[in-house]
């Protein structure tokens, strides 16, 4: 009897033991086919699951001959240098400064925030009078189209901290995407010695700007048209990008000129849908010299797509 009855708690383990592994392998069959139900019912939709940018590929690595010794194309999408020269060397960036002006502004102040201008009349500007009411988009499109130094000066001064406290925060910026080549002492390139950059740091510069959705609407302008808010006061402004309308892979970027930096140009090129940047700097033609890289990017570059 007593045989027996081990028998039958031994046949109860047993049971039990099956009863409670059945339970675990439900639970996880059951997590398996939801996990799987939604993963692949939102695939498409995942953040997760994205498709990675075709890998460029250079056909001949051979640069074009340029005026500029500084100079570099950049693949947009993967961030890859395609073709560069001394990108890493230090040059007066003039009024390309001001991407990182517009930058700064536009993450500091929203689009529609009204500002009231104040005069300021060294190098090219729009001609803002005192106590004009405008839009951060107002002043913002004149610096970034017209390039004008006195849009600048007052999305500068407009900040709680003054213009220093700008110029800083403009410094914070290049400083956060680890540009350590790049040092700015004001906001619209007007020339000193220690207000620097690379072709290199300005690529990324124009890649970042170029994420900003205002940003490449409007440098593809080759003309805009400008008011206060009342109206009265106009501003008809033509682009100093000579090469917009022209050349049509061009969208922008923003040009720049000192006698000390000569001159320098950021493209935002679209070749066929792939968007290139390109940087020329110390240049006696910007614009001959960005044409010679266009040029160059269509004959030797293609993309190629993975399959999965």
């Amino acid at each position: 009897m007593k045989k027996t009855k081990n028998k039958k708690n031994k046949i109860k383990f047993n049971y039990q033991n099956l009863i409670i592994f059945g339970g675990f392998l439900l639970v996880n069959i059951v997590i398996f086919l939801l996990g799987n139900h939604f993963s692949f019912a939102n695939l498409s939709q995942s953040p997760a699951f994205f498709v990675p940018p075709p890998t460029p590929v250079i056909k001949n690595k051979l640069p074009p001959i340029l005026g500029s010794n500084n100079f570099l194309v950049l693949d947009s999408a993967t961030n890859t240098i395609l073709l560069g020269n001394n990108i890493n060397d230090r040059i007066y960036p003039a009024s390309t400064t001001k991407l990182a002006t517009a930058l700064t502004a536009l993450n500091l102040y929203p689009l529609d925030e009204v500002i009231t201008t104040i005069p300021y009349s060294e190098g090219k500007v729009m001609g803002l009078q005192a106590g004009e009411k405008v839009t951060v988009r107002t002043l913002a499109s004149a610096l970034l189209v017209y390039s004008a130094n006195d849009a600048a000066f007052n999305l500068a001064s407009h900040y709680q901290d003054g213009v220093s406290g700008f110029v800083q925060k403009m410094n914070d910026l290049v400083k956060k995407y680890n540009l350590k080549n790049t040092h700015f002492t004001n906001y619209d390139g007007i020339h000193n010695e220690n207000h620097y950059s690379t072709v290199y740091d300005l690529s990324q510069l124009g890649r970042l700007a170029l994420t900003l959705p205002f940003i490449p609407e409007i440098v593809k302008q080759k003309e805009v048209n400008l008011t206060d808010l009342s109206g009265q006061i106009k501003y008809n402004l033509t682009s100093t990008n000579e090469l917009l309308g022209v050349i049509p892979e061009v969208e922008g970027l923003k040009t720049g000129w000192t006698p000390e930096a000569s001159g320098c140009f950021i493209g935002a090129i679209n070749i066929n849908g792939h968007k290139l940047i390109t940087v020329v700097a110390q240049s006696a033609d910007r614009f001959a010299d960005t044409k010679k890289l266009i040029d160059w990017s269509k004959e030797n570059i293609t993309w190629n797509y993975r399959s999965y």
